[in-house]
């Protein structure tokens, strides 16, 4: 099976790759996207000023960890040393892998194509063919995009959106 997709990056990589530089000072625990560090997928540190933290990444190595896997970071403390020994068989059906090893991108020995754990769609997903939209909080097909004028995704990379209309982040 052969996908393309247009990735629509939102600067995780940069932000995971990057030293700690956003503080907030939450009043209201931390536990919704207000929090300038859960914000950025950041975990809260000693220099914030926040109150009673509930930050979900607080104590979780999120380096390499898919966008997916981070948005769904409650799902993903949850598991269990069972679930993580859970083997999937890959789609491209070249092997079967733990799923401790898809949550970050995982390289097939046989065919070489990316492949991860997709929360949203509950099984093993083809980089190439799905990724996830911060701003939805969902996991898409290859052929959407997300609309920033109307703030939702939409299907046909060469279409223009269909919610509003807009044409700027379409493909000519």
């Amino acid at each position: 099976m052969i996908c393309l997709r247009v990735k629509v990056f939102y600067g995780i990589s940069a932000l995971l790759e990057m030293k700690k530089t956003t503080h907030c000072n939450c009043k209201s625990g931390c536990h919704s996207r207000r929090c300038q560090c859960l914000k950025n997928n950041e975990p809260c540190g000693d220099e914030c000023g926040c109150e009673n933290c509930e930050n979900p990444l607080n104590g979780v190595d999120i380096e390499g960890l898919t966008t997916c896997a981070i948005d769904n970071i409650k799902q993903y403390k949850s598991l269990t040393t069972e679930d993580l020994e859970t083997r999937y068989e890959l789609p491209c059906g070249c092997e079967e892998v733990a799923l401790k090893y898809l949550l970050r991108e995982y390289t097939c020995k046989g065919c070489k194509d990316l492949f991860w754990y997709s929360f949203c769609c509950n099984e093993v997903v083809q980089d190439s063919c799905t990724w996830h939209c911060e701003v939805c909080g969902a996991c898409r097909d290859w052929r959407e995009w997300h609309c920033e004028v109307c703030n939702k995704c939409t299907y046909g990379v060469t279409l223009p959106c269909e919610h509003c209309g807009n044409t700027e982040g379409v493909l000519v």
